[in-house]
C-alpha cells in the first residue's frame, strides 16, 4: 500500500514499531489485556494484542459518537448549533447561569465552554444516574466557573446535557438514536452500549495495594453519552477511517458529510500549548482534540479513562495514517503510547506529506500563475503580465521597477530549473517554490486574487545566498 501524500509505506515496518512500544506499556502499567491497531488509508492493516473483535469500555471516546449525532441532527434541520440548551431542555432555564451571562448553547457544550468545572473523577462515577435523577439535578441548578463560550474546561456534563437533547429532539432514546444515525450506517456491529450484548467483553481493573482488583460492570444511564459506548478494534477503525476520509479524494458515503466532520476535526476552542518537547496546539472541535505540531502536522484524536479501562484514537491528517488502542486497567495511559507511535511511525513522511496535501489542491489558476512567474523569469512578457496579472501589481511596484528586477536576476544568475519538491503553499491560492539557477537560486512566489476568475495579485522573485536566506 502506498500513501495518499508521500512516499511508499512498510507497513511491516511500522507493526513493529506498534508490537514493540505496546509491549513496552503493557509491561510497564501492568495491563492485563491490550487490543491495537493500525489504520491506513481507511483500511485496518495491522492489529495486536487480544483480538481485534473484543469489546471493550472505549469511555470518553463516546463524545464523538455524541457529537456526531448532534451534527446530523443539525443537518438535517431538527436543531441548530446556536439553539439554547433551554430551547430543548425547559427545565434547564433554572441551570444557574452566571449574572449577566449569555444563554447557554449546544455549540457551548460541544465544544466544552460551557463553564463548568472538571469532572473527570465524579462524572465517570455518574453513567448509570437514571434520567429522571439527573432531570432534578439539572433544574435544581449547577455550578460555573465562568459564563459560557469564554475558555475551555473538559466537562462529561456537558455532554450528558447533549443526550439529553438528543432525546428531546427525537423522542426517542439516546443509545437508539446513535444506533440508528450512526453504528449502523457505519456497520459498527460490535459497538453497543449494553454491556450484556458486548459479547466475550474485557474485564476492567484497577491497582489497589494488594494487586489488580476487577471493576464492577455498569449499566447505562444518563451519562452514558460522555463515556458509555462498549467498541472494538474493527469498529473503531471503521470510525477512524470515516472520519479521515473526510480530508481524502474519497467518494462521499456515510451519515455524515465530509464538510461536518471536517467542522468537527478542526479547533474551536484553544485548551493548551506545548513548548518543552516540541511546540504544539492542542485545541477542541466537537467531541475530538485537534493537536497542531510544528514539526508534524495535525493529528485528531481522543482518549477514554473509566473505572476499569483506558484508550485512544488519533490519526494523521495527512498521511491518512491511524491507531486505536484498547486497555483494560482504570486510566491505563493509552494516549502516550499512542502518540508515540504513531509519531515515530509518520515522522520522515510528515512534512513531505503535508506539501504534497496543500500543493494537490492548488486552483488551477494558481498552477498557471506557477508556468507564467517561471517562463517570466526566463523572458520578462509584459503581455502577460496584462492578461493575467490583478490590477494591484502596477500600484505596488512600477512594471518598469519589477521589470529590472526580474530580469536582473535572470542576469546574474543564469538560467533556471525548477525544483518541484520545494513548493509549498498556505492555501489553493498560493505557491511559493525554488528556481535553481547556474549562479544561484531564487524563490518565486504568487498569490490569487478571490475573483470568479483568479488573477495574479502577488507576483515575487527574491534571490536566495549561499545561506539560503533571501
Amino acid at each position: 500500500m502506498t500513501l495518499r501524500y508521500g512516499r511508499a509505506v512498510d507497513i511491516s515496518a511500522a507493526a513493529d514499531i506498534a508490537d514493540r512500544r505496546f509491549a513496552a506499556a503493557r509491561e510497564e502499567y501492568g495491563i492485563p489485556a491490550i487490543a491495537y491497531g493500525l489504520v491506513l488509508g481507511g483500511v485496518l492493516v495491522h492489529a495486536g494484542g487480544v483480538s481485534p473483535q473484543t469489546p471493550f469500555r472505549i469511555a470518553s471516546m463516546t463524545k464523538s459518537f455524541t457529537a456526531s449525532t448532534v451534527m446530523i441532527l443539525r443537518d438535517r434541520g431538527d436543531l441548530t448549533l446556536d439553539d439554547p440548551l433551554s430551547r430543548w431542555l425547559p427545565w434547564a432555564s433554572s441551570i444557574g447561569l452566571p449574572s449577566g451571562a449569555p444563554p447557554l448553547t449546544i455549540r457551548h457544550l460541544l465544544t466544552m465552554t460551557a463553564g463548568f468545572p472538571t469532572d473527570d473523577p465524579w462524572g465517570d462515577r455518574q453513567e448509570s444516574l437514571p434520567l429522571e435523577d439527573f432531570d432534578r439535578l439539572v433544574a435544581g441548578g449547577l455550578s460555573f466557573c465562568r459564563p459560557p463560550g469564554i475558555d475551555f474546561e473538559y466537562s462529561n456534563l456537558g455532554y450528558a446535557l447533549l443526550g439529553r437533547v438528543i432525546s428531546q429532539v427525537t423522542g426517542a432514546d439516546y443509545r437508539e438514536v446513535v444506533r440508528s444515525l450512526v453504528l449502523d450506517p457505519l456497520g459498527m456491529t460490535s459497538s453497543t452500549f449494553d454491556v450484556a450484548t458486548a459479547v466475550g467483553h474485557a474485564v476492567g481493573y484497577r491497582v489497589v495495594e494488594s494487586g489488580l482488583v476487577e471493576q464492577p460492570e455498569t449499566t447505562s444511564g444518563a451519562f452514558s453519552p460522555m463515556g458509555g459506548l462498549w467498541s472494538t478494534v474493527d469498529d473503531l477503525a471503521r470510525w477512524i477511517a470515516f472520519h479521515e476520509a473526510a480530508w481524502a479524494d474519497d467518494p462521499e458515503a456515510g451519515p455524515l458529510t465530509r464538510w461536518s466532520r471536517r467542522e468537527m476535526q478542526r479547533p474551536h476552542v484553544l485548551a493548551q500549548v506545548d513548548g518543552d518537547k516540541g511546540a504544539a496546539a492542542h485545541s477542541y472541535g466537537f467531541g475530538l482534540y485537534v493537536t497542531d505540531d510544528v514539526q508534524l502536522g495535525r493529528f485528531v484524536h481522543h482518549s477514554g479513562g473509566y473505572p476499569g479501562f483506558g484508550s485512544h484514537m488519533r490519526w494523521h491528517t495527512d498521511s491518512r495514517w491511524g491507531i486505536v488502542a484498547l486497555a483494560n486497567r482504570t486510566y491505563a495511559n493509552m494516549r502516550q503510547v499512542c502518540a508515540d507511535t504513531l509519531a515515530e511511525i509518520i515522522r520522515e513522511d510528515a512534512v513531505q506529506a503535508r506539501r504534497s496535501r496543500s500543493t494537490d489542491a492548488l486552483w488551477p489558476s494558481t498552477e498557471r500563475a506557477i508556468r507564467i512567474a517561471e517562463d517570466l523569469l526566463e523572458t520578462w512578457d509584459d503581455a502577460a503580465v496584462d492578461e493575467f496579472g490583478a490590477m494591484n501589481l502596477d500600484l505596488d511596484q512600477p512594471r518598469a521597477e519589477r521589470r529590472r528586477h526580474w530580469e536582473r536576476l535572470t542576469q546574474e544568475r543564469g538560467s533556471f530549473t525548477t525544483q518541484p519538491d520545494t513548493l509549498t503553499s498556505r492555501s489553493p491560492a498560493h505557491a511559493r517554490w525554488r528556481m535553481r539557477g547556474e549562479r544561484g537560486d531564487v524563490w518565486l512566489e504568487v498569490l490569487m486574487t478571490p475573483e470568479r476568475e483568479p488573477r495574479i495579485q502577488t507576483l515575487a522573485a527574491m534571490p536566495i545566498n549561499e545561506q539560503g536566506a533571501t
